[in-house]
């Protein structure tokens, strides 16, 4: 039904009367009403969901309100006055999850303001009324991918496509179903971290904790003292923690040699031990800088991260999942990115992958006022060197402050605390011995990289966010 044609219509008893599901938006992309067959199908009454705003993500696995209502978020071009359609995934109360063409029918006041949004839920292989959005087409993509990984894999949280990104994921998948080290290789920024911790999810010690040592970070002695339990701890010992944990050892090539050889002695125990590097540890051996008593045993299952610039056809997946989970925080919805905002991500060699590429997302997300992520909210460090990779030079070495270095500290226990604890801000709290309001404090301060709370579900909205 064309717009013009609604503004003289009682709105709310056109909805109701409809046999097919239906709602009704607000201006402000709040849900006004809903009639019987949307009750139907998403499993929920019209008094649960009135006035929810329909943000830009989801749905989430946990299967809240909020990821229910992200499913009907009109597309820009429907806030603009076109009536546009696009496929969405609805997960209902039952834990159903459907695809259906959902369809936006814009409608205006006298003045010609936009007075809200007429939604129409249909079969996805139904005759459109309304052409498809253009602006919805890369969060219907992201969605449907995630829909692939998780029914072949289980997991949905290693966005990206191709053979060689399947290959990754199915060598995840095997990691997770085998009790053997792993080696997860990559450049700094690859989400070697996050492979880790999806590895140790899924597999059948997930209920048990994972413990992280970075060896870079670390001062040998504090590394001897949290792995060995200092110079006289037993030299070999049939586990390094309790209850089958998952042992994470970050930069694994500066290892000093002598904790090389007793973390090689107690390969085989109870212990999952999981090793990353930036390095190469083939030419580690030949330098002498790795045992080959620990070099062998950890090259048995060898996961290799591709570096950002290699997957630039990736990328306008892996920032728009980026977007959405800067979405879930809460403070601000923006929902994609306009042309020339893609093209400039795209012309970026991206030297320090994708955390770089994280944290230029959540700075674009913060800036601007469109709904779109535009080329001015993109931080000018990556406007201006489009075409090449941009290396920043190198940083004068200088002693580093009392405050810095205490800031450093501080920051890295933490990040470890919250690694620790699965990204559990009350659990990280308690390893910390401080309040869980004080943690968010210290994260947003201290502007740590921020992960949804477990089981895909946005965080507490209690406290502040980053």
């Amino acid at each position: 039904m064309p717009p013009s044609r609604l503004s003289g219509i009682r709105l709310d008893a056109l909805v109701q009367q409809a046999r097919e599901p239906v709602f009704l938006l607000g201006p402000e992309r709040r849900i006004v009403s809903v009639n019987r067959a949307w009750e139907e199908l998403t499993g929920h009454r019209s008094e649960q969901v009135a006035g929810l705003e329909c943000q830009p993500h989801g749905p989430t696995r946990a299967g809240d309100l909020a990821g229910l209502a992200g499913s009907f978020c009109p597309p820009r071009e429907a806030l603009a006055g076109q009536p546009v359609g696009s496929n969405a995934l609805i997960l209902n109360a039952g834990g159903e999850r459907l695809w259906r063409r959902v369809e936006f029918w814009p409608f205006h006041d006298g003045e010609g303001k936009l007075a809200g949004i007429l939604g129409l839920v249909r079969p996805t292989d139904a005759h459109p009324h309304a052409p498809d959005s253009q602006c919805q087409r890369l969060r219907s993509e992201l969605m449907e991918l995630r829909e692939r990984l998780h029914a072949r894999h289980g997991f949905d949280s290693l966005i990206g496509e191709g053979p060689e990104h399947r290959r990754l994921l199915d060598q995840v998948a095997a990691a997770a179903s085998t009790a053997v080290p792993v080696l997860i290789l990559g450049e700094r920024g690859t989400g070697k971290l996050l492979v880790a911790r999806t590895i140790h999810q899924r597999g059948p010690r997930h209920q048990a904790p994972m413990y992280a040592y970075d060896c870079k970070a670390l001062p040998p002695e504090v590394l001897e003292r949290e792995l060995f339990g200092g110079p006289n701890g037993p030299p070999a010992r049939e586990t390094l923690a309790p209850d089958g944990a998952t042992l994470l050892i970050g930069d694994i090539l500066d290892l000093p040699r002598d904790l090389q050889a007793r973390l090689a002695a107690i390969l085989g125990g109870r212990d999952r031990l999981i090793a990353t590097s930036a390095g190469d540890p083939e030419a580690a051996l030949k330098a002498d800088r790795l045992r080959p008593d620990l070099y062998y045993p950890m090259t048995t299952l060898v996961l290799r991260l591709r570096p950002l610039r290699d997957r630039l056809d990736e990328l306008p997946l892996l920032a728009q999942h980026l977007l959405e989970r800067a979405n879930l925080r809460g403070d601000r919805q923006r929902l994609g990115f306009g042309p020339e905002a893609l093209d400039a991500l795209r012309s970026y060699d991206w030297p320090a992958n994708l955390r770089e590429l994280a944290r230029v997302v959540d700075e674009a997300h913060a800036h601007g006022d469109d709904d779109e992520i535009q080329l001015e909210d993109i931080p000018a460090a990556i406007r201006g060197h489009r075409g090449g990779a941009y290396t920043p030079p190198p940083a004068p070495v200088a002693a580093e402050p009392l405050k810095e270095m205490l800031t450093t500290v501080e920051r890295r226990l933490i990040e470890r605390a919250l690694d620790r604890a699965g990204h559990n801000k009350s659990k990280a709290a308690k390893l910390l011995g401080i309040n869980r309001p004080l943690l968010y404090r210290r994260i947003k301060d201290l502007g740590i990289a921020d992960l949804p709370e477990p089981s895909d579900a946005p965080p507490e909205p209690s406290e502040p966010r980053a």
